[in-house]
């Protein structure tokens, strides 16, 4: 049976204006991204008419059909690398990273570039939609035609897709185009995220732990660390407080490959940096939950067992038969990272010992991380300008006086991602550090409305540009808290 023209070409989704993505919309798109994901890989599982399948199929509906209430009716469309929901990009979160991933790469393998759901849908209608999807032959530039002649055989017209757009400068959908560095980097800060949560989680089960994935995505995180490591210093902003060892451990790796570039380490002394940053704190994955996300003081013991993790790390990283013949600096790294440059951290040594290289690095990036992340007993951490000098205070004691140097000379006087007021009245985030020593205290700033409010311009402006007659047409009066005006500063690195 043939579809009408009008079944296979593109159709109109709700359009809205940029500022209408909301934290609502978004995290129903998100969640919509999710039930599509594991729709599909459980699909794989069970056949289409699986008792066990009904309850999965009902949760899924109670999402899609939600979009379809407060839309009526919806578009989810890859551009390029991105997914849009109604034409609004949805921003990647730690969580969906891999539903999003998933998603990217199946429905791209089918040239299947566009699903519409036109009206709310039944158990029916949505089992035969992801069986007739997934039964798709992957290469095939034809599948958006076929899937809806499939569709339109078994009766049901309320859903339809479109095949895969391909945009200029790319050959093919398995050919990666030159993308964008800041999108390529969202990407690896994710995925490496994912991908230490797994590791962590298979060492704890005393499975397979697949470390040569991480290895590969420390080295992309070295190589855009080289293009531009600004992006990846934002990124590193992002705090997210569900995932705290997972998120801490990478934006740990993410500052200190940043010392150790400025420090001239060689590719390879890099990679050995970067991993022992993401395997800082894998002694943790060995302590009770309930003590590390323990809301309230620790006790005696459960300190005690805390300041083990060091030592838990140590072993675990020995035992990583994965990891293959493991550098001596990844393991000293790790021991030492709470010695403290004085050594009057921990553990306790029985002969007083230097604290290495990497050591010391790790003890300023996980400080300076830990410092400005919400944590459970510390919803409002410091700010960053703040955190700086409080490090200062304890320059020569926690810190090593020449590293901590390097480390502000890279985050800048104003560190990316602060909340600063600009003489104008109006609010600004600190976008980028100006590339020039002179011009150190006048970065590159987004600009917000004068209330901080989000449907501000969110124009990037350079706080060196001057006027005709040499005056700066902005400049930086203080900074402020941004939990104090609501602001969520990692969503604009996103």
């Amino acid at each position: 049976m043939g579809t009408t023209d009008s079944a296979i070409q593109p159709e109109k989704s709700i359009r809205r204006s940029p500022e209408a993505m909301g934290p609502d919309f978004a995290k129903m798109g998100n969640n919509l991204v999710t039930k599509f994901h594991v729709l599909m890989r459980i699909s794989r599982t069970y056949d289409s008419k699986n008792v066990a399948l009904s309850q999965f199929i009902q949760e899924s509906l109670k999402t899609i059909n939600e979009v379809i209430n407060k839309e009526g009716s919806f578009a989810l469309k890859i551009i390029r690398d991105d997914l849009y929901l109604n034409e609004q990009r949805l921003r990647y979160s730690v969580e969906g990273f891999t539903s999003f991933k998933y998603i990217l790469n199946q429905w791209k393998k089918r040239f299947i570039g566009e699903v519409i759901f036109k009206e709310a849908a039944d158990e029916s209608t949505l089992r035969a939609f992801i069986y007739t999807l997934v039964e798709l032959e992957e290469g095939r530039e034809d599948n958006a035609t076929l899937f809806n002649e499939k569709m339109g055989q078994q009766g049901i017209a309320s859903i339809r897709v479109n095949a895969l757009e391909s945009f200029e400068g790319e050959d093919g959908v398995y050919t990666a185009r030159k993308a964008d560095i800041r999108e390529v980097s969202k990407k690896i800060f994710f995925e490496t995220i994912g991908t230490i949560k797994e590791v962590m989680t298979q060492i704890r089960g005393d499975q397979h732990a697949d470390v040569r994935k991480l290895k590969r995505l420390v080295q992309k995180t070295i190589h855009l660390i080289m293009e531009d490591e600004s992006i990846l210093l934002g990124l590193a902003t992002i705090k997210n407080y569900d995932e705290y060892t997972y998120n801490h451990s990478v934006n740990v790796s993410i500052y200190s490959l940043a010392i150790g570039r400025r420090l001239g380490f060689s590719r390879d002394t890099l990679t050995e940096l970067g991993m022992t940053g993401l395997f800082h704190d894998v002694g943790k994955s060995m302590i009770p939950k309930e003590i590390l996300n323990k809301p309230a003081a620790l006790d005696q013991t459960e300190w005690v067992l805390m300041k083990k993790h060091p030592l838990m790390g140590v072993e675990t990283v020995l035992n990583l038969k994965q990891l293959g013949e493991v550098n001596p600096k990844m393991v000293i790294g790790i021991f030492d990272h709470h010695l403290k440059y004085d050594l009057s951290g921990y553990p306790r040594l029985f002969q007083k010992k230097k604290v290495s290289l990497f050591g010391r690095i790790l003890q300023v990036a996980d400080a300076y991380d830990a410092m400005t992340t919400p944590r459970v007993y510390k919803k409002n951490p410091y700010r960053l300008d703040e955190t700086l000098a409080i490090m200062l205070k304890d320059s020569g004691g926690h810190f090593d006086p020449t590293l901590l140097k390097i480390f502000i000379a890279i985050v800048s006087v104003y560190p990316i991602g602060s909340l600063v007021l600009l003489d104008t009245g109006e609010l600004g985030i600190v976008y980028k550090p100006n590339p020039e020593p002179k011009w150190i205290e006048r970065p590159q700033v987004i600009l917000l409305s004068r209330d901080g409010k989000e449907e501000g311009t969110h124009q990037v402006i350079d706080l060196a540009e001057a006027d005709g007659k040499g005056h700066f047409k902005w400049s930086i009066v203080k900074t402020l808290d941004p939990n104090q005006y609501n602001i969520d500063i990692a969503k604009y690195f996103l």
